[in-house]
């Protein structure tokens, strides 16, 4: 689902320096420890669709101190995760020299098994991937009901129905919520 492409300016970095960077960019830990954590599954199955390669061009022309150039292409909802990814991504590099760049994959621009998948297909792979059942939100927090992340009031999308005001994520997670089924209340 993620595609991380790091560029390091070549020999930036030491070998293992360069694998400890890529496993700090998988899925997983770009999203772990946050406040606004996701469900261990949904991590677990962004972890089996992410992808992370490390280039060492042979070539590098900049004027500039950037050790590395990291590509991020994400689905969909790109641009609603770009500020929590090019922080994270900057964290994870050491000493934070990098240039991040967040581009978005159009709607049916991603493929698995030969299959085009649309940002509702994700989703739906997403909510089947929670292992937990929806909890109480903490105070101050949703839960989000389709992919399990806990998400501050002030920073969630909102829906109001039958009386239950919930949270969401990001706008692709209310508008896959609302062409579910939902049971009477």
């Amino acid at each position: 689902m993620l595609f991380i492409e790091v560029n390091a300016r070549p020999g930036a970095f030491g070998e293992e320096e360069l694998r400890r960077l890529a496993a700090g960019l998988t899925p997983s830990r770009l999203f772990e420890g946050t406040e606004e954590a996701a469900d261990p599954g949904v991590l677990a199955l962004l972890d089996s669709l992410g992808h992370v390669v490390v280039h060492e061009p042979a070539v590098w022309v900049t004027s500039g101190p950037a050790r590395c150039v990291v590509n991020v292409y994400a689905p969909a909802w790109a641009k609603e995760m770009s500020e929590h990814l090019i922080t994270r991504v900057t964290a994870a590099v050491p000493g934070g020299d990098v240039i991040v760049h967040v581009f978005g994959v159009p709607q049916g621009g991603y493929g698995v098994a030969g299959r085009v998948h649309r940002s509702t297909d994700v989703l739906s792979l997403i909510e089947g991937a929670k292992r937990q059942a929806p909890e109480d939100a903490p105070p101050g927090t949703y839960v989000d009901p389709v992919c399990g992340a806990t998400i501050r009031q002030d920073r969630a999308v909102t829906l109001e129905l039958g009386g239950t005001t919930y949270g969401f994520c990001c706008a692709h997670c209310r508008a896959h919520f609302t062409k579910q089924p939902q049971p009477a209340h």
